[in-house]
């Protein structure tokens, strides 16, 4: 009945706004998805305060696919997953003010740097315009900019925390899966072209990619029960996956790497001997290749190596100076403008874009954090081996999947959408990451009653 009536209010909000997304100005879409949804959305959040569960699978039915966002007066729209995470978020404090009278979170390290890095972020902010430099200027929109950028990111954190604190069972786990793995098969429609509509009707955005790799790779190895016709399916639409991203669009490293990065883990996770035979396979196939490789790279290099070198080398100019607490959300941008606006350059990594927005007790914490969640993905997955079972799937495609994070956050802004680039819209599709990391936790804490939990705790 909840799954229901959530899929139905959502299904409905997602058909009427692809199918009013083209209307003349006069008419709001907006207004129409409100009128037609607001009754089941009503009965819809009613239950959803009871049964949380179901919060972070809405989440992702959310960015993955209805295409409806909110205008900001600014050149970035607020997206309904993220309008979704903040909702979820207002009401789950309120529960804790109101009805727990306490705030507590389940328990465990990593939660004490990732909200530290959520509270340094709101900090940021006013420290930022507090201590501006006076030769900065900055427009009204700016500020909008700011905050949202600001609360984007610690909603990111928000929704790992909600789904290590709402999920308690497996079955809710399988749904998140079955949700992703269904956006991939129609995602693959609109990666290939077999179906055209007037916009896309899966979000593939960002490491979309990447997560459909590694989910369909750790479920074909470890799923040792599977219906053959399963496996074949799902490792068929991981292949096209890795076929679109890695042979396809060979020139965008940023495109292929992470899934590249995750498929490789898993490899090396499940079989040291196959890592031999797929470097072997992996040599033949750039020998036979090679001129094509040499081009993709020497494009890539053109494009992008040296201009990444020369944002970075930019980008230092404004943070030596707020080295501390940074420029605030998006506040190098402002920065940029004012000191020099005809040779402003994005980073396009979050490593350096922390670094600059947050300073450095920012970006202490968080790259403790995702190191931490790394080193729990991994002895999670050594404690799980041999199980053949889902949570021992999840638990190594997560981990692939984090390391493949770790990994794109050096030269991509998909973790942290950046506002002048990714904008704040790219919430949908970096929310992705956080809620499949945030299951690392959750199996954790499913198995830590098993043997062998404490040896490895």
């Amino acid at each position: 009945m909840l799954a229901a009536i959530i899929l139905g209010v959502l299904g409905l909000a997602g058909v009427v706004g692809a199918l009013t997304a083209k209307l003349p100005a006069r008419f709001d879409p907006l207004l129409i998805v409100v009128a037609a949804a607001v009754p089941l959305a009503l009965i819809a959040l009613a239950l959803l305060v009871k049964y949380r569960e179901w919060m972070p699978a809405v989440i992702l039915i959310a960015a993955a696919f209805i295409p409806i966002s909110l205008p900001t007066g600014t050149g970035s729209r607020l997206v309904d997953s993220f309008l979704v995470t903040l909702l979820f978020a207002v009401l789950w404090i309120l529960r804790m003010i109101t009805i727990e009278r306490r705030f507590s979170l389940v328990r465990h390290w990593l939660n004490v740097p990732l909200l530290i890095f959520m509270v340094l972020t709101l900090w940021s902010i006013g420290w930022s315009t507090l201590f501006r430099d006076p030769l900065v200027f900055v427009s009204a929109s700016f500020v909008i900019v700011q905050v949202a950028s600001g609360v984007t990111n610690i909603m990111l954190g928000a929704a790992l925390l909600m789904v290590n604190n709402f999920i308690h069972n497996i079955r809710m786990l399988k749904v998140l899966a079955g949700i992703m793995l269904a956006a991939g098969a129609f995602g693959l429609l609109f990666r290939f072209e077999l179906v055209r509509t007037p916009i896309s009707l899966v979000n593939a955005e960002g490491l979309f990619t990447m997560w459909i790799i590694a989910l369909c790779t750790a479920l074909v190895m470890y799923l040792g029960h599977w219906k053959w016709y399963w496996r074949v399916l799902v490792g068929a639409m991981g292949g096209l996956y890795v076929y679109w991203g890695f042979i396809l669009h060979m020139s965008w490293l940023a495109g292929w790497l992470p899934g590249l990065a995750a498929l490789s883990i898993l490899i090396w996770q499940h079989s040291r001997k196959a890592v031999f035979a797929v470097l072997l396979a992996a040599a033949i196939f750039a020998a036979l290749n090679y001129s094509e490789f040499e081009k993709a790279f020497a494009a890539e290099n053109e494009e992008s190596g040296h201009t990444r070198m020369a944002a970075w080398a930019q980008n230092w100019r404004i943070t030596q100076d707020h080295l501390l607490f940074g420029t605030g959300p998006a506040g190098y941008a402002a920065y940029y403008m004012s000191y020099f606006p005809t040779d402003a350059m994005a980073t396009h990594s979050n490593y350096i874009d922390i670094l600059a927005q947050n300073g450095l007790v920012g970006f202490v914490p968080i790259v403790i954090f995702f190191f931490g969640l790394a080193w729990t993905g991994w002895r999670l997955t050594r404690r799980l081996k041999g199980r053949g079972d889902f949570l021992e799937a999840l638990a190594n495609a997560a981990f692939a999947g984090t390391i493949a994070c770790i990994v794109a956050m050096a030269f991509g802004d998909w973790l942290f959408p950046f506002a002048y680039t990714q904008t704040i819209a790219g919430f949908d599709y970096s929310v992705y990451s956080w809620i499949f990391m945030g299951t690392i936790l959750v199996i954790e804490r499913l198995t830590q009653s098993e043997p062998g939990a404490v040896a490895h705790a």
